[in-house]
């Protein structure tokens, strides 16, 4: 499993919200959980189905749990087992009523065919900056598989931490963590910049929207562009395809 999976023990998942969405939120990253986060998640979250990728602890959808009145079913996709089972725990010990689906799957490969095309909202929050790899390179890919998840008129949103580039300007404490975690695997950001995160964005959605609040991107996505799709033709297909174009070509011109 991937350190940034890894990372994210039962244990450590005790931790994640104090040191996580209290203490490095504000003080490292300069964007509340309370203030600017929360109101985010809430903001676009779809009425009949919400997917939620990369779930930490389930703290965004169990906060959520009147915003979900009317959704009827949460899926969460997460490459950790112990997530999974804490966020889906927490959701409803929160009080959602709803269907609630866990999916343990890795966001570089293609959605389960079930996935696809279902949900009015797809959510990535403090997802992208734990994957390794330049932004340039894991943006386009993941952004690709989890676009297939949206209905026509669904919304992927989330947020990400950036390592550098115009406008992004780390404090010391912010700095000393974001050292420590990329050396550790946990983060995969110290390249990552707002210009390739909205050309990611671009290269997949027709309506883009990006703001950065203190060194986090909140990024809002829609109209999924068109993907060019090759059929596999068998051998015997093919044979006759071409037979055809000869034999049509010579009725033609003789």
């Amino acid at each position: 499993m991937d350190p940034s999976a890894r990372i994210y023990s039962r244990f450590n998942l005790h931790l994640y919200n104090i040191v996580v969405l209290v203490v490095s939120n504000a003080w490292a990253w300069r964007c509340s959980t309370t203030s600017t986060l929360l109101p985010f998640f809430h903001k676009n979250l779809g009425e009949s189905a919400h997917l939620d990728v990369g779930v930490g602890t389930g703290y965004y959808p169990a906060k959520s749990v009147h915003p979900f009145s009317k959704t009827g079913n949460v899926t969460l996709v997460d490459l950790n087992e112990a997530t999974l089972s804490t966020a889906t725990s927490r959701l409803r010990h929160a009080g959602y009523k709803g269907t609630i689906d866990e999916v343990q799957h890795n966001v570089f490969q293609p959605l389960p065919e079930s996935l696809r095309g279902r949900f009015d909202s797809v959510s990535l929050f403090y997802l992208l900056h734990c994957l390794p790899g330049r932004m340039e390179d894991k943006g386009p890919k993941v952004l690709a598989n989890l676009a297939d998840a949206l209905r026509p008129d669904g919304v992927l949103y989330g947020a990400t931490i950036l390592g550098r580039g115009p406008g992004v300007s780390h404090n010391w404490f912010g700095r000393r963590l974001m050292g420590l975690y990329n050396k550790k695997g946990i983060f995969g950001n110290a390249d990552d910049t707002l210009d390739e995160l909205k050309r990611a964005l671009e290269g997949c959605f027709e309506e883009v929207e990006v703001k950065l609040v203190g060194v986090v991107a909140l990024f809002e996505a829609r109209r999924p562009k068109m993907k060019t799709r090759f059929m596999l033709l068998d051998v015997d297909v093919v044979g006759h395809v071409i037979v055809f174009i000869v034999d049509l070509g010579q009725s033609l011109f003789l």
